[in-house]
C-alpha cells in the first residue's frame, strides 16, 4: 500500500480503512460465491463508502502538496471560508 498521498495524521485512518475494504471485498466474495445477492449489495455500498473516504483522504493530501509546491514558487495562498446563510 502506497500511503505516500496520503497526510502524515491521515496514515493510520486511510490503512484502517483499506484493511477494512480489502476484509469487506473477501466477504463480498463469498456472498457471491455462496448466491447471497443481499449481503452482497450491502457489503458493495459498504466498500464503496470506505473506498470514497480513502479518495477523500488522498486527494486531501495530494492538495497539500500542491498548496506547498505553489507556495514554494512564490505564489501566496489563503483560506476563503463562505458562510452559507
Amino acid at each position: 500500500m502506497n500511503t505516500n498521498h496520503f497526510l502524515k495524521a491521515d496514515v493510520p485512518i486511510a490503512k484502517r480503512k483499506i484493511e477494512s475494504a480489502e476484509e469487506l471485498s473477501i466477504m463480498l466474495s463469498e456472498a457471491l460465491r455462496d448466491g447471497d445477492y443481499e449481503e452482497a449489495i450491502s457489503l458493495a455500498g459498504s466498500i464503496k463508502v470506505l473506498t470514497e473516504d480513502i479518495s477523500r483522504l488522498a486527494n486531501k493530501g495530494r492538495l497539500y502538496e500542491t498548496a506547498l509546491k505553489m507556495q514554494q514558487q512564490g505564489i501566496n495562498l489563503t483560506v476563503v471560508s463562505r458562510c452559507i446563510g
